[in-house]
């Protein structure tokens, strides 16, 4: 059910006899990154409790697909939506998901108890075609959210969530847990998980990019506006504890 990965009894995961998912899983991802600028003072206020520091005002709208994801594989793949900032915390420079959309239940719950993502549920849509144009939706509890028309030209801009040569590697989260009996937080702290990636050179493109309002989840309130868009595969991504670098930056409360 999960490929090469194995439940760990014991491991953290309820129930400890007959654990939900594993630990470990990979993929590969084709991914649309929708470069955008947006004002910064909506970044910060999103990163107030976080003690993490933006580096600049760009977000990435990411829409990936992960075709054989090893937690879906019964779907045969999985999607996320990741609306990325780079952020340094202590000597990390690094990203964290202001917003977060996937396709599968168990890529959800992983992805928020293991890495303290920002992971909600969706419906997506995601075509493919052979001159390397990709277009796309997102949809949450029958909510419109998102979609997306790429089409390759090599004479687009180009622009990077930074303008380093390397970019920021992995990811940071605050990892939360309420408190059983009120409104609070009864533990706190701060995971980072860098996975092994190659994406290929971006393909250049243009893109039409439609946010759709919705209460509780409010991308429009960004205002983004777009910088460049850009395509890429990779055919690894995870692989699990050999591979990966996950540590437990700090504990935070209690």
């Amino acid at each position: 059910m999960f490929g090469r990965f194995d439940m760990h009894p014991g491991g953290g995961v309820n129930p400890p006899y007959s654990p939900a998912y594993p630990l470990e899983w990979e993929t590969g991802i084709h991914t649309v990154e929708v470069m955008t600028r947006v004002d910064r003072a909506k970044l910060e206020k999103l990163l107030a409790d976080t003690g993490f520091e933006l580096v600049n005002d760009r977000v990435a709208f990411r829409f990936m697909l992960s075709p054989g994801h090893t937690l879906s594989l019964h779907r045969g793949r999985m999607f996320d939506l990741m609306v990325t900032v780079a952020v340094r915390y202590r000597d990390l420079c690094t990203q964290t998901h202001i917003h977060m959309y996937c396709s599968d239940p168990m890529g959800i719950t992983a992805g928020r108890e293991l890495f303290g993502y920002t992971k909600k549920d969706c419906d997506f849509e995601f075509f493919e075609d052979e001159d390397g144009s990709v277009t796309g939706s997102v949809t949450r509890r029958s909510v419109p959210l998102a979609a997306f028309s790429f089409t390759p030209d090599p004479a687009a801009p180009l622009v990077r969530l930074t303008d380093d040569d390397e970019q920021p590697g992995g990811e940071l989260h605050v990892r939360r847990l309420p408190e059983p009996d009120g409104i609070g937080v009864a533990y706190a702290d701060v995971v980072y998980r860098r996975t092994p990636i190659e994406y290929s050179e971006p393909v250049r493109g243009r893109v039409d990019l439609q946010l759709l309002p919705s209460r509780f989840d409010p991308l429009t309130e960004l205002e983004p506006e777009v910088l460049s868009a850009q395509s890429m595969k990779t055919p690894v991504y995870g692989g699990g504890f050999a591979v990966e670098d996950r540590r437990l930056i700090e504990r935070r409360t209690p």
